[in-house]
């Protein structure tokens, strides 16, 4: 919405005397007024309705865009954040939520057309040293300090120097869980209804017995969804640390004294999992679609037809994504906690090199991290319409009365993405020690002996574009099951030869022997 002015009708003539004057004080009113900020070439609101919020000369509008599923009430919800946010810093915030199918297109778009945008969200899994080198997003250690004062006071400093790219942060990482894990997020009602035992499922193999109920007896669930578009396969969950960049080839493994950079396709680890994957599809546990689906899982879930999904893991991942899915969940562990440098980078909020405004652009991220009442607007809604708080409890919230749970207007799920999640509020079926539990979590987090390095692709950037090309060619149906892997891995290895993995496992060797030799 353009900005509106107030206008008068010259219904009384002003004498010429009066007239110079007014408009002499008009001029230094404008001269006053410049304050060096840089203005956007037209100031918009909010989209989708009429902001009463009066704009000021000054003001910027901020874009924020994350991957995510658009929300009904996102122009309420814009209105009410930027009648605060405004006389605040001067700044509005546009929101756009681009559903995770289309989220890598539109992303790699914006960046190579140069369109207009201010804070983008990105992650290790999300290509983000490959953006880096590309100068998609601004350096912003010079923002931090000017602009981000409450996030540097608040984050674990192992989030931002782990986070960093040749000793420059591209991204602010969400204040949130350091340490991670894998798993399952698994229909609690649908194991309690078939009594299934989930108390020894140790490995991806212990599952087959809960999926192979499901398949014979709840036709219409999908035992084990997966999505194209989302990673979430048993591929794309071994345990392995991609020093900083999953789209980038190279994990690590120690050997004796030896930090070695291995190519996962080569691994007996990916092999298995590939076999695994497999058999699992052919049993039909699998989805048919899991190679081309861009529906992701919870979205699926949420309609009643999946039974159990992978996810990164962290207490009480169970209840967040319950609260939006609408059937009772629990969580399964399979891995153990670790902290890489991917685990530092796995939420972020870059500014992008297109911003008009990029100090705007950081005070709006400072919020995010410092401010309760702007943090919990954004991803929970407005008090009293959204959600209501529990009496007694300042930061205990549950739906209002009436409202449907799977047909909210509201209700974005993306906390782990925007900002300090130790400011967001607990919905009423959470733990109330949740926060705690993190603290002890991320205690338990094992570090990674290359936390802290993180790959320049720039010496093999062609290659790692030859190299994503031929991974999306065989990737997406190795990970879903849908064609043999002991025919189609030699023809997938062969493939990554021709396009140069191993000059970048070389690459990544090199530059992290001269990491640790420094440590």
């Amino acid at each position: 919405m353009n900005q509106q002015r107030k206008t008068r009708g010259n219904k009384v003539k002003s004498k010429p005397i009066l007239l110079a004057a007014v408009l002499a004080f008009v001029m230094v009113l404008s001269a006053c007024g410049g304050g060096g900020e840089k203005e956007a070439s037209s100031n918009t609101g909010t989209s989708g309705g009429s902001d009463s919020t009066e704009k000021t000369e000054q003001s910027y509008e901020v874009s924020l865009f994350y991957p995510g599923t658009p929300q009904k009430d996102v122009a309420q919800v814009e209105t009410e954040i930027n009648k605060y946010m405004e006389p605040k810093i001067g700044a509005t915030l546009k929101i756009n939520a681009i559903d995770w199918g289309q989220w890598d297109n539109k992303l790699n778009l914006m960046i190579s057309s140069g369109e207009k945008s201010d804070i983008i969200f990105t992650a290790a899994w999300q290509n983000y040293t490959v953006n880096v080198a590309k100068s998609a997003f601004l350096p912003l250690n010079d923002l931090l300090a000017s602009h981000g004062q409450d996030i540097v006071k608040n984050l674990d400093p192992a989030f931002l120097e782990g986070s960093q790219v040749d000793g420059k942060n591209y991204g602010v990482p969400s204040n949130k869980e350091l340490a991670a894990t894998r798993g399952v997020l698994v229909r609690k009602d649908l194991l309690e209804k078939y009594n299934l035992d989930i108390t020894n499922v140790k490995t991806w193999a212990d599952l087959e017995p809960l999926l192979k109920t499901i398949k014979e007896n709840e036709p219409g669930v999908t035992p084990f969804y997966m999505s194209n578009s989302t990673g979430n396969g048993l591929l794309d969950n071994l345990d392995w640390d991609y020093l900083g960049d999953a789209s980038v080839p190279g994990v690590i493994r120690k050997i004796g004294s030896e930090t070695t950079v291995l190519n996962e396709v080569e691994t007996s680890e990916f092999k298995d999992a590939a076999a695994l994957a497999r058999k699992w599809y052919e049993a039909g546990y699998i989805n048919s679609d899991a190679s081309t689906s861009t529906v992701f899982p919870k979205d699926q879930a949420k309609a009643g037809k999946v039974f159990m999904w992978t996810d990164g893991m962290k207490p009480g991942k169970d209840k967040e994504e319950e609260s939006y899915v609408g059937f009772p969940l629990t969580q399964i562990e399979m891995t153990q906690p670790t902290i890489t440098t991917g685990d530092t980078s796995g939420a972020m909020l870059a500014i992008s090199r297109s911003s008009e405004n990029p100090e705007k652009a950081m005070q709006v991220i400072n919020l995010l991290h410092s401010d309760p009442y702007i943090n919990n607007l954004l991803n929970f809604g407005i008090e009293g319409v959204h959600y209501v708080k529990k009496d007694g409890a300042d930061n205990i919230i549950s739906l209002p009365e009436g409202t449907d749970p799977n047909n909210r207007t509201y209700n974005p799920g993306a906390q782990w993405q925007l900002g300090n999640q130790f400011l967001n509020y607990l919905w009423d079926n959470e733990d109330p020690e949740k926060w705690e539990k993190f603290k002890e979590f991320n205690a338990r987090g094992v570090k990674s002996p290359a936390l802290g390095f993180t790959f320049n692709s720039q010496p093999v950037k062609n290659e790692i574009a030859a190299v994503n090309n031929v991974n999306k060619q065989f990737k997406p149906a190795l990970t879903s099951g849908a064609v043999d892997p002991d025919e189609m891995i030699p023809k997938y290895a062969e493939k990554l030869k021709a396009a140069g993995i191993d000059k970048i496992i070389a690459e990544k060797q090199k530059q992290l022997d001269e990491f640790l030799a420094k440590k």
